[in-house]
């Protein structure tokens, strides 16, 4: 990969490098370049953002692997990530409660994705700014999994003296959801591996499970809600530890037909999905639990939610590793290998 850098300012240029896809693949590294192309002009509800930092997640090398094309193909190449933080360059004439020069952070709409760039044009609905106690590169960690977390416990209910099995507690989603479940009130079991049990012990977890050692399935029952970021097996065990009742949320387990109707997916395929799962949903039926597969949308409240937790200190960002914008490939291999403790971030400035 060719190294370089990039000379940036807060005024305005007529062009953005972007990090894209020019194929679906599971080699990330060949398929993976970066483009210069000018950048388009905003609508009236957009605004133009200079982008300092880019977060990336699970959810970025599963979309370049091809998991999506089934739910939202795009077409190539494509851009790059969902969250990101930033400088307002412009804004659209009917965008109100922002000015060029605002510091914001952002979770990107699907139609949006590319943030691992020098610029992006996004729906104002999909901004708010920033924590003034941040760093850009702090911020941008945050908006994507913020926004899943909250509405995951939403969804849940998830309330004082609830308890939460979290299965991956040491991951992006999982050192949020820690932190905000305790916030709730919530007594809190999570899952991870030896090496990073002092990390979710540090952010608030009441009893950690060491899934290399241990069975979860064999040491907990009656919990209220299980929140599940790894699926495969551990979410198929995990209904054995919810009370009757209890919710199993989920963000990488199967997708439930409500879920997919939601973001659009026809009747034919929705159909398909049920008899893939027909045995896990059968189970889900026969323990009397409630299940969803929680698909995340950009929403500037929740975003502001996120802004209030942190300015309270009730929340911190967990960041592994910072790279560099001409090391953003490298980043995106560190991330597929699912070793990352919280979030990997790109300094794009």
């Amino acid at each position: 990969m060719c190294i370089f850098r990039f000379r940036m300012s807060v005024t305005k240029d007529n062009f953005q490098t972007s990090l894209k896809a020019k194929a679906y693949s599971k080699g990330i590294g060949s398929v993976l370049e970066f483009v210069r192309n000018p950048i388009s002009k905003i609508k009236a509800d957009e605004v133009l953002v200079k982008i300092y930092a880019a977060g990336l997640n699970p959810v970025d090398y599963k979309i370049i692997y091809g998991q999506a094309k089934r739910y939202k193909n795009h077409e190539l190449p494509f851009s790059v990530g969902f969250d990101c933080a930033g400088i307002i360059l412009e804004l659209g004439p009917d965008v109100k409660n922002f000015k060029n020069g605002d510091k914001i952070f952002s979770k990107v709409p699907w139609h949006q994705m590319g943030t691992v760039s020098t610029h992006a044009i996004v729906d104002s609905k999909a901004i708010a700014k920033m924590p003034e106690q941040l760093s850009f590169c702090e911020a941008a960690s945050l908006p994507l999994v913020g926004c899943t977390v909250i509405e995951s416990f939403n969804l849940a209910n998830l309330k004082k003296g609830d308890s939460i099995l979290i299965l991956g507690g040491s991951g992006g989603i999982g050192t949020f959801a820690i932190q905000y479940a305790k916030q709730l009130g919530a007594i809190v079991y999570t899952t991870t591996s030896t090496v990073n049990i002092n990390l979710v012990k540090s952010l608030g977890a009441d009893f950690v499970i060491d899934y290399t050692k241990e069975d979860f399935k064999l040491q907990l029952k009656n919990i209220d809600v299980v929140y599940d970021t790894v699926g495969g097996k551990p979410l198929e065990d995990s209904i054995q530890v919810l009370k009757k009742g209890g919710k199993l949320i989920s963000i990488a387990g199967h997708y439930d037909n409500a879920t997919l109707k939601t973001i659009g997916i026809p009747c034919y395929l929705r159909f398909l999905n049920d008899c893939k799962n027909a045995k896990i949903n059968s189970k889900i039926r026969q323990a009397k639990i409630f299940y969803k597969h929680l698909w995340s949308f950009p929403n500037q409240k929740t975003l502001n939610q996120i802004s209030d937790l942190i300015n309270q200190q009730k929340i911190k960002p967990v960041i592994d590793k910072e790279y560099l914008f001409e090391e953003a490939i490298s980043a995106l291999q560190y991330l597929e290998t699912n070793r990352v403790k919280g979030k990997i971030v790109i300094r794009i400035v």
